[in-house]
């Protein structure tokens, strides 16, 4: 086609691939100025012609050249410049995998006088010129199927051989759902079964117009050894142990078969523009073998613990994609970085939203949370609670410093028990959380803070009699790290604030805990503090995958009368190679407070224990990730390893009567589709 202002011709070339560094070129050869190159689209190679002057031109084909001839129009036919425009020139040295020549090279003429078309080759290499003339024949295009520039293409074995048949081309359909290498060539197609092309099952291509269907199959398989903190000593759980009301196992031999799935229908896919509509479900079957230090059973489970829908209350704009959304069901919520607060799964309500481009986010949400199965951890629909959180979180990305974000929350715990059946005897706890969370960049080093503070009332059950407390404690988290090429080294500290046992005479309660946490700091589950369930009977010393030593009981709730706890970290993070990756943690723990401490162990009993000293332990924990492929399929085959160890101090020896180190070593293979 030509083209004015400026004038410049241009020619399309289907089918072809452009294979040239070189893409400008300058040249000085009658009206001719400069010739560029560029891959229009992924099968179509552009070739413009910058003219001087305007000029008649017309095109003609010469075996595997394609010859561009202008005319002066200034010379009236006396002087006529025929400027060889061939693209095996070094200025035009473009290899294409084409043998069709430009498809879409109308040209046109300045001239004022009316000039007839050339008539179209037979292979369709010419077009309309703006001077009449004659075209070559084009049975040298048409040789053993060469095109333009195919005598700079390599060759393969028997290419001069003459074909059996014509092929008939290919072509490929453009559509945004294609991806490309960076030469412009498709790389995965479309298969229904194959994860690692796009498919209707894993969301990457619509299911029809613009809805699109995920499905995602997780699957955990846990070995785990284990050595549990001897509880036996204690004088009320050794009276249980000898009257066969309850055990102690010193080691488990844990077996976890665990599969997660999930499923979603969306409207628009999430990745070109946000889903205004959405059902997500997921559910996981489970199967545990010797799963705590009283239980050596094996039970099995199946639940759906994720069920929601999220409807678009308002779109404020289609440029930055502020919007705002109720989610509705069943549904996980976490409300803070760390996962130190609140990280749970419960029915209720969420009006979500964001702004600025995502750099401001806010969530109301209010949840109902159930009693949970005390080996499985799935809900337990048949036991009645009363128990309600309600939390507002705001979230301010690039908080000051660019790159460093925050999380600005207020949480309710409204979690009230019954004595019996009257409510007379109710015992109600009503705690208000107020706090934040900063992470991410500050130049070279990743810092994580966090504090947070707790007040409010809890009622105790004092001599048959109600009593009110009043509940006053905080919490603080550091967090730094320093990458350094593939290392990345981490120091750490807690402070949780601690009660010393005497709270019934002053009735202020300042033991910290949270509404329901898990963590991933410090090592996470492969960490003996923090990842196991180190249990006190039935009870819990410190719930599983939490910071702070609450000493209540399973489903029991917040309990702060506690000791407290500081706890230091180092540690490093190192990728060895692109399939191995390997963390380190040392941990040091400290009791803040000392004294007498009633821990829930089940059924309503409590027992007594009594901590005298402060120095509470010393743990070390190792965790290697194996990953067996690359490329594509390099986070769909994973595997675990990590061991860790606790050394009990006299804290820990004074609650549990043990100064035995304990241990955990485990084995988790993972597979994703």
């Amino acid at each position: 086609m030509h083209l004015t202002n400026p004038e410049r011709l241009v020619l399309d070339f289907a089918s072809a691939r452009l294979a040239v560094s070189a893409k400008n070129s300058a040249v000085r050869l009658g009206p001719v100025s400069q010739i560029r190159m560029s891959q229009f689209t992924p099968n179509v190679t552009r070739v413009v012609i910058e003219l001087s002057a305007a000029s008649a031109y017309d095109l003609q084909s010469r075996g595997s050249e394609v010859l561009v001839n202008f005319t002066d129009l200034k010379s009236s036919q006396q002087a006529t410049i025929e400027s060889q425009a061939a693209l095996n020139d070094s200025a035009l040295a473009a290899v294409l995998s084409s043998s069709d020549p430009p498809f879409s090279t109308n040209s046109s003429t300045t001239s004022d006088t009316p000039v007839e078309p050339a008539p179209q080759s037979p292979a369709g290499a010419g077009t309309n010129s703006g001077t009449q003339t004659s075209q070559p024949s084009q049975e040298g295009s048409q040789q053993h199927g060469k095109g333009p520039f195919a005598s700079q293409q390599p060759q393969p074995a028997g290419a001069d051989k003459p074909p059996k048949g014509k092929k008939k081309p290919v072509y490929t359909e453009d559509t945004r759902w294609r991806t490309y290498s960076l030469e412009g060539v498709p790389q995965f197609g479309y298969h229904l079964w194959d994860t690692y092309n796009a498919n209707r099952i894993k969301g990457d291509y619509p299911l029809a117009g613009k809805w699109f269907t995920e499905t995602d199959v997780f699957q955990n398989l846990v070995f785990k050894e284990r050595r549990n903190l001897d509880f036996s000593s204690n004088p009320t759980l050794a009276q249980q142990i000898d009257n066969g009301t309850l055990h102690f196992f010193s080691h488990n031999n844990f077996v976890d078969e665990n599969v997660i799935f999930g499923t979603e229908l969306r409207h628009n896919d999430d990745r070109f523009f946000p889903s205004d509509f959405r059902i997500h479900v997921d559910g996981s079957v489970d199967w545990k073998h010797e799963p705590t230090a009283f239980d050596n059973k094996s039970e099995g489970h199946a639940q759906v613990f994720d069920a929601f829908s999220d409807i678009q209350l308002h779109n404020f704009g289609t440029v930055n994609f502020n919007q705002m959304f109720l989610r509705g069901g069943l549904q996980f919520f976490k409300s803070d970085f760390h996962g130190l607060i609140f990280n749970d799964v419960g029915l209720g309500g969420r009006v979500f939203g964001n702004s600025l481009s995502n750099r401001l986010r806010y969530d109301l949400v209010a949840l109902k949370l159930f009693q949970k199965d005390a080996v499985s951890g799935f809900i337990d629909f048949t036991k009645p609670s009363e128990h309600v959180v309600a939390i507002s979180r705001f979230t301010w990305e690039d908080f000051l410093v660019t790159g460093w974000n925050s999380e600005w929350s207020v949480h309710w715990n409204h979690d009230p028990r019954k004595l019996g059946h009257e409510n007379s005897n109710q015992l109600n706890l009503d705690t208000y959380y107020v706090g934040t969370t900063l992470n991410g960049n500050l130049g070279r080093f990743i810092f994580n803070p966090a504090i947070y503070g707790v007040f409010g009332n809890a009622d105790h059950l004092v001599d048959g009699e109600k009593v009110q407390h009043d509940v006053r404690a905080w919490t603080s988290v550091l967090d730094l790290e320093y990458p350094f090429d593939f290392w990345k080294f981490r120091v750490g500290y807690v402070y949780a604030s601690g009660e010393n046992g005497k709270s019934a005479a002053k009735k202020t309660d300042t033991g910290f805990d949270a509404i329901s946490d898990a963590i991933q700091l410090f090592g996470g589950p492969i960490d003996y503090w923090v990842g196991e369930d180190v249990k006190f009977g039935k009870g819990d010393f410190v719930r599983a995958n939490s910071l702070f030593p609450s000493l209540r009981g399973t489903n029991a709730q917040a309990n702060y009368i506690n000791p407290g706890i500081q706890m230091v970290n180092t540690g490093f993070d190192v990728t060895v190679t692109p399939r191995v990756f390997l963390s380190f943690n040392a941990n040091w723990f400290y009791f803040n407070d000392t004294g007498s401490y009633t821990i829930g162990i089940g059924n309503g009993k409590t027992a007594q224990t009594v901590i005298n000293h402060n120095n509470a332990g010393v743990e070390e924990n190792i965790f290697i990730r194996w990953k067996p492929f690359l490329h594509q399929i390099n986070d769909f085959v994973i595997l675990d390893a990590g061991f860790g160890v606790l050394q009990p101090l006299p804290g820990l020896r004074d609650a549990f009567g043990s100064s035995r180190p304990v241990y955990t070593l485990q084995i988790v293979p993972r597979l994703i589709f």
